[in-house]
């Protein structure tokens, strides 16, 4: 079987919230030659794939659509799919391609103490 053939769950897979460590520019490629900025690509934490980090590209965005200042925070994913594939320059080792829509940040709700 064709391993790209196989419909993956990503929001099951990874969850529903996924932590932002880091994003930089995506560019698109032709024969090896690096073009121009396609979109974004961010590196993610994910608790529920064993805090595994994930790659996530979110085609057509050059940036993200709210501050972010490096501090690792909570976001979801609009439309996210993915799929299989096999890196044969590592032994074969399956991997996960994974694009999304867009982007939002969590918000965190702070604990307020009361003193009195």
């Amino acid at each position: 079987m064709d391993i790209s053939k196989i419909v993956v769950d990503v929001r099951e897979t990874i969850g529903e919230k996924t932590l932002l460590l880091e994003w930089r520019p995506s560019f698109s490629y032709a024969g090896g030659v690096k073009g121009e900025q396609d979109g974004i690509k961010l590196t993610c934490l994910s608790e529920k794939a064993g805090y595994e980090k994930i790659d996530i590209k979110i085609p057509g965005m050059m940036s993200l659509p709210f501050e972010f200042n490096n501090t690792p925070i909570p976001v979801v994913f609009e439309e996210i799919s993915g799929k299989l594939w096999q890196d044969w320059s590592n032994k074969g080792t399956v991997k996960m391609s994974v694009v999304a829509k867009g982007i939002k940040p969590v918000e965190v709700r702070r604990k307020v103490q009361l003193n009195g």
